[in-house]
């Protein structure tokens, strides 16, 4: 329920993006920071909630993130600013984050051996379900019953699992462990990130941003960044630990789950725009294109799993980045004038192949990270792995969302474009270092 709950929150919102513009009457790139700053937060909240549930029960953590996600919802809701909205996403973002990192954990302690897989198996039907009910159901309740109701749609599911939780005993004995928590590095990382994506987004962010000069924006993007590598290095317990990039192939699988989510997720973000706008298409319609992105996030991960275990890992994950690639530069070709029906059907088509495509190996992306390092790191290069995906996802939003602000009528194919240019380079990259021994 947690994962479902996570997942849905993302894509159901993202179909109701063009319902809270209109409402509070914000831009496309004051509709990206909706979902930036839940990114944002839990870059910096997801390597500190591992090791907080560890220290202090993931079961009372667990219990602890679904009330406060409950929470954070109920005040999304009822915010009637933009500034409101994206200051309880963050809060938003935090809870989610505590829910993340002590499920998987609590599955795994309840269900031990050869049930383990099962489990977990379930576990991902689910939130690929998620994946698809989210947005038709997201941009339907928008519609009808007007996008608050996407956020008061978790609370039930929260209270749920909290009744749910409270019934499981939990045989969890908190770690004794000392060492102090590492919140100034992903703060300063959050913080980087964030100031990288806010000056992409120059003059375009939240109401009046543009009065705030280039220079010092990028002066404190690149004094942050040197921040969070200056504590990694002098930290006792950093949440990123610089000795596991020292292998090739895990600097590879950090860089993998980048080019997904600047190729694959980003676009759940922008493509309602471009749906409900020149493609002129129904909330309802919107819904249903969206699907043709996370369908085969459902019926393909068991392809992929079979895939992964014939094919060198430098040809499985390479190949299908390529795949997302290549479909992103085919939406760039179909969305170059949209007037035509052809034109739909291609997007229709871009949007199936590029789903195909990361469904084929999304799921492996953890496992390989683990795979790369020692097994007693394995916890912490997992978080590293999860932290970049959402690193890749507010750039690629940002990226999407600059280029739509150019005076171009073509903005949609640029964009779109641009992070197929990103995509391939990345893949290159990881294709070469995947090759190092």
């Amino acid at each position: 329920m947690s994962g479902f709950l996570f997942q849905f929150d993302l894509t159901a919102l993202s179909a109701a993006l063009p319902d809270i513009a209109s409402s509070l009457s914000a831009d496309v790139a004051q509709q990206a920071w909706v979902i930036d700053v839940y990114s944002l937060a839990l870059i910096f909240a997801l390597p500190l909630a591992g090791p907080v549930a560890d220290r202090y029960g993931r079961w009372r953590v667990f219990m602890t993130g679904a009330i406060l996600f409950a929470l954070a919802s109920a005040l999304c809701a009822t915010a009637t600013t933009l500034f409101g909205l994206l200051a309880w996403r963050v809060f938003q973002g935090i809870a989610g984050a505590a829910l993340t990192a002590s499920a998987s954990a609590l599955v795994a302690a309840a269900y031990p051996g050869s049930r383990r897989a099962w489990a977990f198996g379930i576990s991902g039907t689910v939130i690929g379900a998620s994946m698809v009910a989210g947005p038709p159901l997201g941009a339907l309740i928008a519609a009808t019953l007007g996008w608050p109701w996407v956020f008061w749609i978790n609370i039930p599911i929260c209270v749920a699992l909290v009744l749910l939780t409270g019934r499981t005993a939990s045989n969890h004995c908190p770690s004794r462990t000392s060492a102090p928590l590492d919140w100034a590095g992903p703060a300063a990382l959050a913080l980087g990130v964030g100031l990288l994506a806010f000056l992409m987004l120059a003059d375009h962010g939240p109401e009046g941003s543009g009065l705030i000069a280039t220079p010092p924006v990028l002066g404190g993007c690149i004094a942050a960044f040197a921040l969070f590598v200056r504590i990694e290095r002098r930290h006792a317990a950093p949440a990123f630990d610089f000795a596991l990039f020292g292998s090739p192939r895990f600097v590879a699988m950090c860089l993998v789950p980048i080019a997904g989510s600047i190729g694959f997720w980003a676009l759940l973000v922008h493509l309602p725009q471009m749906a409900r706008g020149p493609m002129a298409l129904s909330p309802a319609a919107t819904g249903l294109l969206l699907t043709t992105l996370t369908v085969p996030m459902v019926l393909l991960p068991s392809i992929g799993a079979k895939l992964a275990a014939t094919l060198p890992a430098r040809w499985y994950f390479a190949g299908g980045l390529a795949i997302v690639g290549g479909a992103d530069l085919l939406l760039a070709l179909a969305t170059y004038d949209l007037r035509t029906t052809l034109a739909i059907w291609a997007v229709v088509g871009a949007l199936l192949i590029g789903g195909s495509g990361c469904a084929l190996f999304n799921a492996q992306i953890t496992a390989a990270a683990v795979s790369a390092v020692p097994p007693d790191r394995a916890a912490t290069a997992s978080a590293i792995c999860v932290t970049m995906r959402q690193i890749g996802f507010a750039f690629g939003i940002a990226l999407i969302g600059a280029l739509l602000q150019r005076d171009d009528p073509h903005a949609y194919a640029t964009a779109f474009a641009a992070v197929a240019a990103c995509m391939l380079g990345l893949t290159a990259v990881a294709f070469v270092l995947l090759n190092r021994p």
